[in-house]
C-alpha cells in the first residue's frame, strides 16, 4: 500500500516529462510522414484524443490516491489522539530501536516534550537528559531480551523521578516481526501501577498486624487459664486454707502446659534449622505405632497398617514423627470405645505418596474443620490449638501437604502428601 501511494506520488513528475515528449515527438513523427491529408488528420485527431484520455486516468488515479492519502492521514491522527489520551506509557520502535512515536505521557514521564526523538535510538536520546539517561539505556538491554524472547514479555520497572520517590510500570512489550523473520517495531506499553503496589503493601501490613493481634490474643488466653490455677492455689496457701504440698502435681501440670503452650509457639514462630536425609517413610510409622502401642491398648483401639508401598523421601524423620503422633493422639482422643484407627501408605500420584490415618471417631463439624490449622484454634475441649499449626507448617517445609476430611459421627480421614524421592 505504502509503495502504491509512492507511485502515484511520482506522477506529476512523470507527466511533466512524458507529455512534451509525446507532443512534440508524435508532432514530428506527422510532420516527415507522407500521409494523406485525409488520414493525417484523422492521426492528429486520436492522439489529441489519446492524450486527453491518459490525462484524464492519470489525475484519476492521482486524484484517487490524495483522497486515500488524506484518510491514511485522518486515521493517524485519531489513533495519534487515541495514544496520546492513553494513562500509560505507550512508545513504538522500528526493528533498529529506532523511537517512531511517544505518546504524552511518556514524553513527560522522560522529560522529553521538547525532543526530536523520532529516528533516534536509545543512546541517543538519552543523551537529551541527564537524570534519565541511565534509564533509557536499561531500555536496549530490556527491548533485546523482548526481541529474543519472540513474543509478549511482561515485567516490572521502576522509574526515579526528581522528587525522590520512583513510579513502578507494568511493562509489556510487543515485537513484531516481517513475514521474512526480520524485525519490524517494538510496541512499548507501560501501566503505572504505584498505587496499586502501595495499595498491596498496607494490605499485607494490615494482615500481619491482624494475625499479631489474634496470636498475642490466643497466647494471652492460653496462658492465663494455667496462671489463674497457680495463682488461686498459692492465695489459698496464703490465707492458710490449704497446705501447698498436697496440690504439687496440679501446679506441676499447670507449669508443664505452659511450657508446652511457649515450645508449641517457638516452633511456629521461629522454627529452627532441620537436618534433612533419605529416610524409609514406612519405618518411621512403625516406630510411631510402637510408640503408641500402649496408649492404643489402654484404650481397647485396633490399630491397623496397610503397606500398599515402601517409600523412601528426602525429610527429617524425627518431625515426621512428631506429625504423624500428633495426627494419631488426636485419632485416639475422638475414639470413646471400640475404636479402629487404620494407616494406609500409598502411591497418590506419579509425584506425591500418601500416608492416610482413618478413625471412626466423633467426627468434625464442617465449619470447624475449615479452621484447623489455625494458631490456637482447637476443636478438643483442652487442646492448645497449636499442634495441627505445627504440623502443617513442617509438612509444607517437606514440599507435601495435608488434606483433611470429616464426618460427624462416622470418622475423621487426614492424608498426609510428600514427594517421591527422584531417582
Amino acid at each position: 500500500m505504502k509503495n502504491n501511494i509512492d507511485f502515484f506520488r511520482k506522477i506529476p513528475f512523470i507527466y511533466l516529462i512524458v507529455g512534451p515528449i509525446w507532443v512534440f515527438g508524435t508532432d514530428y513523427l506527422l510532420s516527415v510522414s507522407d500521409f494523406s491529408a485525409e488520414l493525417l488528420f484523422f492521426l492528429e485527431t486520436v492522439k489529441g484524443l489519446l492524450f486527453v484520455f491518459i490525462t484524464a486516468t492519470l489525475l484519476f488515479f492521482l486524484l484517487k490516491s490524495l483522497s486515500h492519502s488524506k484518510q491514511i492521514e485522518e486515521e493517524k491522527e485519531k489513533l495519534t489522539l487515541l495514544i496520546d489520551t492513553m494513562p500509560d506509557f505507550v512508545s513504538f520502535k522500528d526493528g533498529e530501536g529506532k523511537w517512531l512515536q511517544l505518546n504524552k505521557f511518556g514524553a513527560q514521564l522522560f522529560e522529553l516534550e521538547n525532543v526530536d526523538y523520532q529516528g533516534k535510538t536509545d543512546e541517543e536520546v538519552a543523551k537529551y537528559t541527564d537524570f534519565y539517561h541511565d534509564a533509557l539505556i536499561y531500555c536496549i538491554d530490556t527491548d533485546e531480551e523482548a526481541w529474543k524472547e519472540g513474543k509478549v514479555s511482561r515485567c516490572e520497572e521502576i522509574i526515579p523521578l526528581r522528587d525522590g520517590s520512583n513510579k513502578i510500570f507494568d511493562t509489556f512489550k510487543v515485537p513484531i516481526f516481517n513475514k521474512d523473520g526480520s524485525r519490524n517495531a517494538l510496541l512499548v506499553i507501560g501501566r503505572d501501577i504505584t498505587d496499586l503496589k502501595e495499595t498491596e503493601s498496607m494490605l499485607r501490613q494490615s494482615e500481619k498486624m491482624a494475625v499479631l493481634g489474634e496470636l498475642a490474643a490466643g497466647i494471652a488466653h492460653e496462658i492465663r487459664n494455667p496462671l489463674t490455677t497457680i495463682k488461686g492455689f498459692m492465695q489459698m496457701h496464703q490465707e492458710k486454707t490449704i497446705r501447698i504440698e498436697d496440690h504439687i502435681d496440679v501446679l506441676v501440670d499447670e507449669i508443664d502446659r505452659i511450657n508446652s503452650i511457649c515450645t508449641e509457639l517457638l516452633l511456629v514462630a521461629k522454627p529452627t534449622d532441620i537436618i534433612f536425609s533419605t529416610k524409609n517413610i514406612n519405618t518411621i510409622v512403625k516406630e510411631v505405632v510402637q510408640l503408641l502401642s500402649t496408649e492404643v491398648t489402654l484404650l481397647n483401639t485396633q490399630l491397623n497398617v496397610i503397606e500398599l508401598n515402601q517409600f523412601n523421601a528426602y525429610c527429617n524423620d524425627s518431625q515426621l514423627k512428631q506429625v504423624f503422633i500428633n495426627i494419631l493422639k488426636n485419632a485416639l482422643e475422638a475414639i470413646s470405645t471400640n475404636g479402629e484407627i487404620t494407616i494406609t501408605l500409598y502411591d497418590k500420584n506419579e509425584d506425591y505418596f500418601a500416608v492416610k490415618f482413618e478413625d471412626n471417631g466423633c467426627g468434625i463439624e464442617e465449619t470447624r474443620l475449615e479452621r484447623i490449622g489455625e494458631p490456637f484454634y482447637s476443636v478438643k475441649e483442652k487442646g492448645i490449638g497449636l499442634g495441627m499449626t505445627v504440623s502443617f507448617r513442617i509438612i509444607e517445609t517437606h514440599k507435601g501437604s495435608i488434606q483433611i476430611t470429616s464426618q460427624v459421627d462416622v470418622g475423621t480421614s487426614v492424608e498426609v502428601l510428600l514427594p517421591k524421592l527422584k531417582v
